[in-house]
């Protein structure tokens, strides 16, 4: 009988470093994401992360327009639509087998563009680790070594030092700003949006290297040809 590893491969992605962890998320880790969002993520006194306060919705399991069933048709959504053309890695992130967050890495067209971007957060007893730092550089690690990446971009609201910081520690450099408007509850706020681009030039590696596992698969499955 077949895996469900070799029917769809991104299952079979497995980034580890020490006793940190990335895997695609599944539905059996569902019940405990819910619990990690619940205990916050937002920190006071740092601008909103979310262009959408989707993580501060209200709790209403069972219901159909409310958290958790609103975040997780999001996430099955994405699973769906997964293809070469187009595609993201939503990575549950475990610390000594415990979930403390998530790491997307997203592409369009990625077998011309060989460019990706990321997003990532941590719940907020989990922030000021070192994890956020080392769950994003495994993933861009990992997009360059192994898909063969050229360029990995991101973004952060101005004036979260947070996020910054970790952009520079894995070796982000300024990419332009925009301005765009965030939905909170209190209504919708105009925002300036930092961009950062790292390419394996400017990339900062972790000091243990990160293992990866599954990726011939996965290549085949996206479409990616060594170069």
């Amino acid at each position: 009988m077949l895996t469900l590893e070799e029917i769809f491969p991104p299952f079979g992605l497995r980034i580890t470093c020490g006793d940190l962890e990335l895997r695609v998320l599944r539905d059996e880790d569902f019940p405990e994401l819910v619990e990690l969002v619940q205990g916050g993520i937002s920190v006071a006194g740092l601008p909103m992360p979310f262009l959408r306060a989707w993580h501060e919705e209200p709790f209403a399991p069972g219901t159909p327009d409310g958290f958790p069933t609103t975040s997780l048709s999001w996430w099955w959504t994405q699973r769906a639509t997964f293809a070469p053309d187009r595609w993201n890695l939503a990575l549950a992130v475990r610390h000594c087998g415990e979930l403390v967050g998530m790491q997307d890495l997203m592409a369009e067209d990625f077998p011309l563009t060989r460019s990706v971007s990321s997003g990532s957060w941590l719940g907020r007893a989990h922030q000021s680790r070192g994890l956020g730092t080392l769950m994003r550089q495994l993933a861009v690690g990992f997009a360059f070594d192994e898909l063969d990446a050229l360029a990995c971009h991101s973004e952060y609201v101005v004036g979260n030092h947070a996020s910054a910081a970790v952009s520079r520690k894995t070796g982000y450099v300024a990419n332009g700003r925009a301005r765009h408007v965030q939905h909170t509850h209190e209504g919708p706020v105009g925002m300036v949006e930092q961009r950062v681009v790292v390419t394996p030039e400017t990339y900062i590696r972790p000091e243990a290297p990160g293992i990866c596992e599954g990726t011939g698969a996965l290549r085949r499955f996206l479409d990616v040809q060594r170069r």
